[in-house]
């Protein structure tokens, strides 16, 4: 069965490093890749990849989602040979977005999603939709008021962790609705990306305060912070797409994080004060670091593969 690969949003930071992982590594049976984008971009990504011919890539403005499951071509009758898999990476993560322009970026959440509920996704015969989360949903969830989640940030974080959870209600109707299986990968900070040193969160703040010889500390040094690299998320990706991976299981609608570090902030501060260390010598789990990997989706990573990720984006962050 021929795999065609739907990414919405898909030209940004992660789409961009997962088409030329797909482009420099093709898997088998993927026979092509759709990136729908503001189409502003679309002529952009197409040049980028002109040559490209396993798989073959081509780009489209968001409407060109709903035209494609709508069209003909790839009704229904066409489709009993071809596994669908959309990814739904469009969405605002900025928090400098939500502060200045948080009802622009809820706009933005919410058409993500209408742009898949529009589309005549039940009339395929395999079609599966991951959409990217976030992992502040499982705080959401949990016993923590959001109060209590939200301390010190609520004219970011309360607008922005409701909006995904929106999202993700959105998508689980329509799943349940259409029987189509849908994953929400609920997303850590993803880091390891060329432009790292711009984005505003812990680890850069840190690594700023080391560039300029100041106390690394931290406001809230026992709160848990939880990260991946960008190249152990790809990997993770790369399973998903495999026609080898079953994502739909038994459900209807399922929950996935991707391989991940979870420590202190606290714990984050000491070692980017303290660099460089001995990682040879070092137990990470006596500084309340561990490694989590519940979907058994990083085949056989460990907590010193994602830590020497992690000491290298340190270094590079820390350099003059």
């Amino acid at each position: 069965m021929k795999i065609v690969l739907h990414l919405l949003g898909g030209a940004g930071r992660i789409g961009t490093a997962l088409i030329q992982s797909l482009v420099d590594n093709p898997i088998s049976n993927l026979d092509s890749i759709y990136v729908y984008c503001d189409s502003t971009k679309a002529n952009g990504v197409e040049r980028l990849y002109a040559n490209t011919k396993a798989p073959f890539v081509r780009a489209l403005g968001y409407s060109g989602f709903v035209e494609f499951f709508g069209s003909e071509e790839h009704s229904i009758f066409s489709s009993e040979n071809t596994r669908h898999v959309v990814f739904n990476l469009r969405g605002i993560n900025k928090k400098q977005q939500w502060l200045n322009q948080p009802l622009d970026s809820m706009g933005v959440q919410i058409n993500s999603c209408r742009t898949i509920v529009d589309a005549n996704l039940w009339l395929q015969s395999n079609v599966e939709i991951i959409h990217f989360s976030s992992l502040l949903c499982d705080l959401i969830e949990s016993s923590l008021s959001l109060d209590q989640i939200c301390e010190g940030q609520e004219s970011y974080r309360r607008p922005y962790m409701v909006s995904r959870l929106h999202q993700e209600t959105m998508l689980a109707a329509n799943a349940f609705q259409h029987s189509i299986s849908t994953c929400f990968l609920r997303l850590p900070a993803v880091y390891g990306f060329s432009d790292d040193a711009q984005s505003p969160w812990v680890l850069n703040v840190f690594c700023k305060c080391r560039k300029k010889k100041e106390l690394v500390l931290s406001r809230n040094p026992f709160q848990k912070v939880y990260l991946t690299h960008c190249a152990f998320l790809i990997q993770a990706l790369r399973l998903l797409i495999s026609s080898n991976y079953d994502v739909r299981s038994s459900k209807t609608v399922s929950y996935m994080r991707p391989p991940m570090l979870g420590m202190p902030v606290g714990a984050l501060a000491n070692i980017v004060e303290n660099y460089p260390i001995d990682s040879a010598d070092m137990q990470w789990s006596d500084l309340g670091i561990e490694f989590l990997d519940e979907s058994n989706l990083g085949r056989g990573d460990n907590i010193d593969a994602h830590m020497l990720q992690l000491l290298s984006a340190i270094d590079t962050l820390i350099k003059p």
